[in-house]
């Protein structure tokens, strides 16, 4: 049973249909301004939870009718809420475990998009889901991952917040849920990139005073970065 079996329901009663709060007030327009566009994409969507991300981003790009939309993730019971609460018409849905090879052939995709993912995988995971989306995107198509930032991961584990052993942990999360989390380093993440033939810009996300409104308890994080957004374009 995949991780978020357990939780599906009391994850989208959560974080609703727009992420949650730091999704909502920090992060959600930082990856609609870097996906640009729809029209006539082929978008392929990892790790999507409960779907609410690629109907966001069609109601801000109204008017634009992309070539093909997939939302995947691992658990089947997150792509049942997404189904009835996030549906997007036209959209094919699939279960996908991006530690294994995807179910698309080479050059099937314009855009991928996974928000949340690679920061809860195994670094071996990592590196072949990496190539996976390098395999499945064509030409000079866009990679735009978000992960939680290694130095926030750091700052729970040095306030005691991570629990399990070395190969499961988990952290806190909202409404008294862990979440998967992994101790991955910064220069990790890039090496990946990078010898997947990904050239790439990282951004560091924020908490601002809205996130820390609805979620106080990342006050406890300090100055640190809470996400660190990786916007990726294949190298011919």
């Amino acid at each position: 049973m995949a991780f978020y079996d357990r939780i599906a329901r009391q994850w989208h009663a959560h974080t609703g249909y727009d992420g949650g709060a730091f999704k909502r007030f920090a992060l959600n327009d930082v990856l609609v301004e870097a996906i640009g566009m729809i029209r006539d994409r082929a978008i392929l969507e990892l790790g999507a939870g409960n779907g609410y991300f690629l109907p966001l981003a069609l109601r801000r790009f109204s008017g634009q009718t992309p070539a093909r939309l997939v939302i995947t993730d691992q658990s089947s019971r997150q792509l049942d809420m997404a189904k009835k609460h996030c549906f997007v018409d036209g959209a094919e849905y699939a279960q996908l475990d991006v530690r294994n090879p995807f179910p698309f052939q080479a050059g099937s995709f314009d855009a991928i998009i996974a928000t949340m993912l690679f920061n809860e995988v195994p670094r071996r995971g990592v590196a072949q889901a990496i190539a996976e989306c390098r395999r499945v995107v064509q030409g000079q198509g866009q990679l735009l991952a978000t992960v939680m930032h290694p130095d926030f991961v750091t700052s729970l584990e040095k306030r005691g917040e991570l629990r399990g052993d070395r190969n499961h942990l988990t952290m806190p999360a909202s409404a008294g849920l862990r979440l998967p989390v992994q101790r991955t380093p910064r220069e990790f993440y890039e090496r990946c990139l990078y010898e997947s033939d990904f050239e790439f810009k990282a951004r560091e996300i924020f908490s601002g005073k809205e996130v820390l409104i609805a979620k106080p308890g990342l006050r406890k994080v300090g100055n640190k970065p809470v996400a660190l957004v990786f916007n990726c374009i294949a190298r011919l």
